[in-house]
């Protein structure tokens, strides 16, 4: 009994976070351009957003929102309630120095720290403090992901393969032509 009644209750909490994400979706972009870029009439993309509605989103054309809009409140939900956090990672973003982006991660901190201090004694948030506190956490995360591609991106590849090389000889591996 009491797994099926924490499955509702996982399935309820869920819900409510879904249609959130929705409700401030539909409150922040132009659902009148998304439906004419994805060729699908406004007041049906709206429907497919309400939950009062019997029209619901599929997966495809969650991600083709997603996609058409640059807005991943919705997907970023859903797969929160998995327990994955997602990040954002622009495709055109810049080769930036390792202080440059160290620098924004300080500066994404303190956007979030004083978020926190907007709410400290807070029993509840509201819905778009709730999506504004996310939004800042996710572009942190989408720089500190950033980051690590730079740092990554400096260590050449031809000195990583031959310290893999040598430790490879010198584990013992034996050489063609000198067994």
């Amino acid at each position: 009994m009491s797994d099926k009644t924490t499955m509702c209750d996982f399935r309820e909490s869920k819900q409510k976070a879904f249609e959130d994400a929705c409700y401030a979706f539909r409150g922040n972009e132009n659902m009148t351009a998304i439906a004419e870029s994805l060729k699908m009439s406004p007041t049906m993309l709206r429907n497919k957003l309400n939950p009062e509605q019997p029209h619901v989103l599929t997966c495809v054309e969650m991600v083709m929102v997603a996609k058409v809009s640059g807005d991943y409140t919705i997907v970023n939900c859903l797969l929160r309630g998995l327990g994955v956090v997602t990040a954002n990672v622009p495709i055109d973003a810049s080769e930036e120095t390792f202080a440059k982006r160290a620098l924004e991660n300080s500066m994404h901190a303190g956007d979030l720290a004083k978020e926190a201090l907007d709410h400290a004694g807070q029993t509840r948030i509201t819905r778009q403090s709730k999506q504004t506190i996310i939004k800042k956490a996710q572009a942190s995360i989408g720089n500190l992901v950033l980051l690590i591609n730079d740092i990554e991106g400096r260590t050449p590849n031809a000195v990583s393969y031959l310290s893999m090389g040598v430790d490879f000889i010198t584990s013992g591996a034996p050489l063609p032509g000198f067994a």
